[in-house]
């Protein structure tokens, strides 16, 4: 018999527990619903017993020429995915609400910092990287600006349960949103978790269109150095969540009460492998990569397969004993069933008696009950008889006293509408009285207005007459005070350019005096040096002729020309 996974006890545990959660529209998940999907993950979460199958080998890995890393090319930001269709929301109740993120963290704790098993190419040079743990439930990383946007998988499922980013995370079961928690690892009341239904709805698409072509498209190897330079970053949002639980008082009671102790003992087994593959993977890295990439998996796998081949060995030598066992046991079952056989012959032998007995006392209890039966419907006939010609009285009765009420109301009506006329025949001679005396005061009015009407006129064209006459003489006065003004300003500017020309004049005049004045200047420092030329000379005379004595010669000439 294969072992029991975690996909058969999770449809065996829930089955058709998903039919409480309508189609569409805003919903709340009910308590008994989420707690039975609860239950069903605690039992595969409790089923040690028969083991996980090996982990699938990864893929080895390789190493680039260059030296140094290259940076991942990074997935666009919630904002930049495409808008898709409203994600209906289902709210889980109480303590439910951090199932989703602990599973996820219980996951993530046990792939610890093993490197990921295998890439695949998506979208515009994005590479997510692939974990696989041995019972097929699955996590993608893309790198993002601020780190890294996580994707789990439940076994064969092609939704997410949980998408992770720097920033929130959003649960998910059955397409529908159930919970989002803040970077603390809050889970959001209702109202807040509605606010981001935009941003998980694009999630959930892309971690849907993600799954299909991881599943399309051909496995990729992972480079040693760029998972050596990421691998820190992947182990800060580990630390993140397990802070994140520490703080939150919820998720800690909620760890506590559920499954930390089962998750740890269901994943034990492949909690090591991965630890062993971390380990050989940083000795590699302290050789610098040199040598083969290490197969890390393949010794676990071929463990596992020996231990499944001596399992299997055992369970034959079991199953052939237990075969002997079930012969010994068919022969003394055979002896037995004869000796129950004669004793259920004789049983159902009396039981037939027993039966011919009680289907007669029946028959004549059925045949009573016929007759009582049938002279409770003669009676209830007769009752409905009787009752029958009392509501036709009744009715005969009803019908009179609506004919004469009828009449009184119609008498009733005819005085109405007489009274009706007579009040409305005189209300109409007030009226129109009224309106007569209306008219004769609106005639008086009229004729008042007209004659005050000419009053206001005869004033109107006397009050005209002065202010065209004031008029006329604020003209004459603004026409001599312009004639004024226009001789003052003609006299102003005689004056003002005669006052021009005088100062041009003054000006020439004492350029012409600066400049006489630097002509002296300079005539005069001429004849000085004109005069310390001449006291030069002079002086250069009389030193000539006393060089002249002392020499014996004549000026200038050297000695050995006067010799």
């Amino acid at each position: 018999m294969p072992p029991l996974t975690f996909p058969r006890l999770r449809w065996a545990g829930i089955g058709t527990m998903v039919l409480a959660l309508s189609a569409c529209g805003d919903q709340r998940a009910d308590d008994t619903d989420f707690s039975l999907a609860d239950n069903g993950w605690m039992a595969a979460l409790g089923n040690d017993s028969a083991g996980l199958p090996p982990l699938p080998d990864a893929e080895p890995m390789m190493v680039a020429d260059q030296s140094s890393p290259q940076a991942p090319y990074r997935a666009p930001l919630v904002e930049q995915l495409p808008a898709t269709e409203p994600i209906a929301y289902a709210q889980p109740q109480g303590a439910s609400d951090y199932a989703w993120i602990d599973r996820a963290d219980m996951f993530a704790q046990t792939l610890g910092d093993a490197p990921p098993d295998y890439g695949f190419a998506y979208d515009n040079g994005v590479t997510p990287w692939a974990w696989q743990s041995s019972d097929d439930y699955v996590r993608y990383a893309e790198p993002v600006d601020g780190g890294y946007r996580y994707y789990y998988y439940e076994p064969g499922a092609a939704s997410p349960w949980l998408v992770s980013d720097p920033w929130y995370s959003y649960g998910y079961r059955d397409d529908r949103l159930v919970a989002v928690y803040d970077r603390g690892g809050r889970a959001l009341p209702w109202r807040e978790a509605r606010a981001r239904d935009a941003y998980a709805a694009r999630y959930h698409a892309r971690a849907r269109d993600m799954r299909r072509v991881a599943r399309a498209r051909e496995r990729q190897r992972i480079e040693a150095r760029q998972w050596a330079a990421q691998r820190a970053a992947i182990r800060r949002d580990r630390e993140r969540w397990r802070e994140a639980r520490q703080t939150q008082t919820a998720w800690a009671r909620y760890r506590d009460n559920r499954a930390e102790t089962r998750a740890r003992r269901h994943w034990a087994a492949e909690r090591q492998v991965r630890e062993r593959a971390a380990v050989r993977f940083a000795n590699w890295q302290r050789e610098d990569f040199r040598g083969d990439a290490p197969r890390f998996y393949a010794e676990q796998r071929r463990e596992r397969q020996m231990a499944a081949r001596r399992a299997q060995a055992q369970r034959q030598r079991q199953q052939r004993a237990q075969a002997e066992r079930r012969v010994e046991r068919a022969r003394h079952d055979r002896m037995r069933d004869r000796r129950q056989m004669q004793q259920r012959r004789a049983q159902a032998e009396q039981r037939a008696e027993a039966s011919r007995r009680r289907a007669e006392q029946r028959q004549a209890q059925a045949q009573r009950a016929d007759r009582q039966q049938q002279d409770r419907q003669r009676a209830r006939q007769l009752a409905e008889q009787r009752e029958g010609r009392a509501a036709q009285q009744r009715r005969r009765t009803a019908q009179q006293r609506q004919v004469q009420q009828r009449k009184v109301q119609q008498r009733q009506a005819v005085e109405q509408r007489q009274q009706r006329a007579v009040r409305q025949a005189a209300a109409r001679q007030r009226a129109t009285r009224q309106r007569e005396a209306e008219a004769r005061r609106a005639q008086r009015q009229q004729r008042a207005q007209a004659r005050r009407s000419e009053q206001q006129q005869a004033a109107a064209r006397t009050a005209r007459e002065q202010a065209q006459q004031a008029r006329a003489k604020r003209e004459q006065a603004t026409v001599r005070a312009d004639r004024q003004e226009a001789r003052a300003r003609q006299n102003a500017q005689r004056q003002q350019q005669a006052q021009q020309r005088e100062a041009r004049q003054q000006q020439r005049q004492q350029a012409q005096r600066r400049e006489a004045r630097q002509q002296q200047r300079r005539q005069a420092q001429q004849r000085q040096a004109r005069q310390q030329q001449r006291q030069q000379a002079q002086q250069r005379r009389p030193d000539a002729s006393i060089r002249v004595a002392q020499g014996g010669g004549k000026p200038g000439r050297p000695q050995g020309e006067r010799d």
